[in-house]
């Protein structure tokens, strides 16, 4: 997998003898699973550069690999005893969904699959934006006064409730949550071969 996504490659020297490597969970991309591929790119945008943020169980353990592990390159980690969860009020769901119909608009957090220990990490990652299938729906629960939540389009266009707006050609070195899922769904396949 990493020959293909070498920013997935995340390579560190044990920082002490009896070091536990499943400390190390892994980057962000690398743990979460797509449940619908259609919402692959969207998912993509809401986490942008945290995609490949380092998890981690501990800020212990997050400090002894930057302070130890003789990284290669510069690394944001995310220790999960430590992050702050983030997720959008229930209330905020609700009228989103009045809005423009509960099919149009969902929190990114429930479109992903993961490990329960990953909660947390994937809550900062995903939990404070909302997917719309549209344009529209986006700007209309973005700047609802009883909503005002990040909103990102299948598409991948972002609209903020501070008033800005991204969007435009995306870059070649996307899709990587895509592949990434049809690998996983060929090494699933494969093994259930065996």
């Amino acid at each position: 997998r990493e020959s293909r996504f070498p920013q997935l490659l995340f390579e560190y020297t044990d920082p002490s003898p009896r070091f536990d490597r499943t400390c190390v969970k892994g980057p962000v991309a690398k743990l979460v699973r797509v449940n619908d591929v259609s919402t692959a790119t969207a998912l993509e945008v809401t986490a942008g550069g945290r995609l490949y943020n380092i998890v981690v169980d501990t800020e212990e353990t997050g400090k002894q690999l930057l302070q130890k592990g003789k990284l290669k390159r510069r690394y944001t980690i995310i220790p999960l005893n430590k992050i702050s969860a983030r997720h959008i009020p229930d209330s905020a769901v609700k009228k989103a969904q009045q809005l423009v119909g509960p099919d149009k608009v969902k929190p990114a957090i429930s479109l992903i699959g993961y490990e329960d220990e990953l909660k947390s990490a994937m809550q900062y990652v995903f939990g404070s934006t909302f997917i719309c299938d549209t344009l529209q729906d986006a700007k209309q629960v973005t700047f609802d006064k009883r909503v005002m939540t990040r909103s990102v389009t299948l598409s991948g266009d972002v609209f903020d409730p501070s008033g800005t707006l991204t969007g435009g050609a995306r870059p070649q070195t996307s899709a990587i949550l895509l592949k990434l899922q049809e690998l996983f769904e060929c090494e699933c396949e494969s093994k259930q071969k065996l």
